[in-house]
C-alpha cells in the first residue's frame, strides 16, 4: 500500500507547486532564456519551505519536484543526516547529445620537392584551381630543340608565356594547383607539370617526338648466282638532315627565333617572320619593331619586373620596349 503523505509533506507540495508557477508563466510566455534562473529561485524557495520543516516527509516531498540539481543533492544530505533514506525516485541521468566529429579536410599528398610530370592524354582535365599556396617552378631547356611554356588557366585555356631555346631556362612564380603544358613550336603537347610545395626544377630532356621519321633498312633480294650483286646505293638524306656515321642525323639549330619540326623543317617562332633567311619580329617602314612587348616570355618578364626582380626588369627593356 503506497505511504500516506503526511499533513508537513502536503505543506511542502503546495509550496512547491506555487513555486514553479513563476516558471510556468515564463515558458508560455516564450522566454526560453529566462526558465533555467525561474526553476532556479523556484527550486531554492521549496528547498528553504522543506529545511523549515526538517522532515524526511518534507525532504522526499522536494526531491519528487526536484530530483536533480544542487538543492537536490543538499536535500540528500539531510535525509542522511535525520537517518531516512530518500524514498524519491531515482533519476537517471540523461546522455549528452553527441555533436558529429567534423569532416577530416582534404589532405594534399606529401611534396617530394620535385613537380610532378603528367600525360598529355589528360589535357582536357586539367584546369587552375586556388591560388592559396605561392611556388617556384624552373624549367631548364636540355632537349637541343625548342619548347614553348604554357599556362592552363582556371578555364583549362592555355595561356602562352613565351618559349626556351635549347640552352635556356625560365623561373616561374607559380601556385601548387596550377598546371603547365611544355609544347613543341605548333603548339603541340608534350608533357604536364604539376608544381610541387617546394621549388622545383624542371629538365626539359630530349623526348622520342624530336627524332625524325625512321628510314625502313632496305630488304636485301636474293640474287641468281650467275649474276652479281648491284653494288650498295649510297644513303640519301632528306631535307635538313646530314649523314653522319652511315645514319641521317637532324640538323639542330634553326637560328634564333626559330624552332624545328620533327620532320626538319625550320619554323619562326610564333609572332616572328623570315626576313633573309633569319626570324625577326615585324618591323615597320622605318625598321622600329611593331609591338615588341608581344614577343613571347615579355608578359612573364613584366609580372617579374613588377616584383622587384631587377634582371628581368633589364630583359624586358632590352626586348620587349620600342627600340
Amino acid at each position: 500500500m503506497a505511504r500516506l503523505i503526511p499533513l508537513a509533506a502536503k505543506v511542502v507540495l503546495v509550496a512547491v507547486m506555487l513555486a514553479s508557477l513563476p516558471q510556468t508563466a515564463a515558458v508560455a510566455a516564450g522566454d526560453t532564456s529566462a526558465a533555467p534562473a525561474v526553476r532556479q529561485d523556484a527550486a531554492k524557495s521549496a528547498f528553504e519551505s522543506a529545511k523549515e520543516l526538517g522532515t524526511a516527509d518534507a525532504w522526499n516531498a522536494f526531491l519528487v519536484s526536484y530530483p536533480t540539481g544542487f538543492y537536490a543533492d543538499l536535500a540528500r544530505a539531510y535525509l542522511k543526516k535525520v537517518g531516512e533514506p530518500s524514498t524519491a525516485p531515482a533519476v537517471t541521468p540523461v546522455p549528452a547529445p553527441t555533436v558529429p566529429e567534423p569532416a577530416a579536410p582534404t589532405v594534399l599528398p606529401p611534396s617530394s620537392g620535385r613537380a610532378a610530370e603528367r600525360s598529355c592524354t589528360e589535357r582536357n582535365t586539367f584546369r587552375s584551381e586556388h591560388s592559396r599556396e605561392p611556388t617556384k617552378i624552373t624549367f631548364v631547356n636540355q632537349s637541343g630543340m625548342y619548347r614553348a611554356i604554357m599556362w592552363i588557366d582556371f578555364d583549362g585555356t592555355l595561356k602562352d608565356y613565351g618559349g626556351l631555346n635549347s640552352g635556356e631556362e625560365i623561373v616561374l612564380d607559380t601556385f601548387r594547383t596550377h598546371p603547365w603544358m611544355i609544347a613543341t613550336g605548333p603548339g603541340d603537347c608534350l608533357q604536364i607539370f604539376l608544381p610541387a610545395a617546394e621549388p622545383a626544377t624542371v629538365r626539359l630532356e630530349r623526348l622520342a617526338a624530336d627524332d625524325g621519321p625512321v628510314r625502313p633498312e632496305p630488304v636485301a633480294t636474293k640474287q641468281p648466282e650467275k649474276k652479281s650483286s648491284p653494288p650498295p646505293q649510297k644513303l640519301k638524306c632528306g631535307k635538313n638532315y646530314k649523314l653522319k656515321n652511315g645514319e641521317c642525323v637532324l640538323l639542330q639549330n634553326c637560328g634564333k627565333n626559330a624552332y624545328r619540326s620533327p620532320e626538319g623543317d625550320c619554323y619562326c617562332k610564333k609572332g616572328y617572320e623570315m626576313r633573309k633567311g633569319k626570324c625577326q619580329w615585324p618591323q615597320d617602314k622605318n625598321g622600329f619593331e611593331v609591338a615588341p612587348w608581344k614577343k613571347g616570355g615579355c608578359s612573364s618578364l613584366q609580372a617579374q619586373c613588377n616584383q622587384g626582380n631587377g634582371g628581368a626588369c633589364m630583359k624586358y627593356e632590352e626586348n620587349c620596349q620600342v627600340n
